[in-house]
């Protein structure tokens, strides 16, 4: 679930409970313990004066992590395993291929010694 399906969730149930988030800080503080660890330990140092401003700061921090997760991801599919760029992946702008010389074409080019 998203932050923001976890915000719309926490909304619609909190109809049901107006005596628990009476007070914006207790509606933050409920809205804290449903997010996901990471997320909570980011946010247990701040302190908020609304609880939309903290739905608004956790939304931007979720959106940053999920950049980061899918550069991250693109970079490891680019690598692989053994560190080697596989076709297709693009890393630099100005990267081109060589081709390796191996021992059937290296008559082709001459040494520079």
């Amino acid at each position: 679930m998203t932050v923001v399906e976890y915000h719309d969730a926490f909304e619609q149930l909190a109809r049901y409970a107006p005596n628990e988030v009476r007070e914006d800080v207790d509606k933050q503080r409920l809205f804290m313990k449903g997010l996901y660890y990471d997320l909570r330990l980011q946010l247990a140092g701040n302190t908020y004066p609304t609880f939309q401003a903290r739905v608004n700061r956790v939304i931007v921090l979720d959106d940053m992590r999920k950049s980061q997760h899918r550069k991250r991801r693109m970079q490891g599919q680019c690598l692989g395993n053994n560190n080697r760029q596989r076709f297709g992946c693009q890393q630099g702008f100005h990267q081109s291929y060589q081709e390796p010389v191996s021992q059937w074409n290296r008559d082709q080019y001459p040494q520079q010694f």
